[in-house]
């Protein structure tokens, strides 16, 4: 069992910023799923106020 941990808001963008990642890197081979990283990435960034250029600047 994974120890009990809280995201804080550099884990969620660096989520956000991997999902985006995974979603441009996987458009063709698997769709589906890259279709499904792109939203959840966009559902983080909202809750953050940040579009995902946003999100990649804030990490930087």
């Amino acid at each position: 069992m994974a120890p009990d941990y809280t995201l804080d808001r550099n884990d969620e963008l660096l989520i956000a910023v991997s999902l985006f990642e995974y979603s441009r890197e996987w458009e063709i081979a698997e769709p589906w799923n890259a279709e499904r990283a792109w939203f959840l990435c966009r559902v983080i960034c909202e809750r953050h106020g940040l579009s995902p250029s946003e999100a990649v600047l804030e990490l930087e």
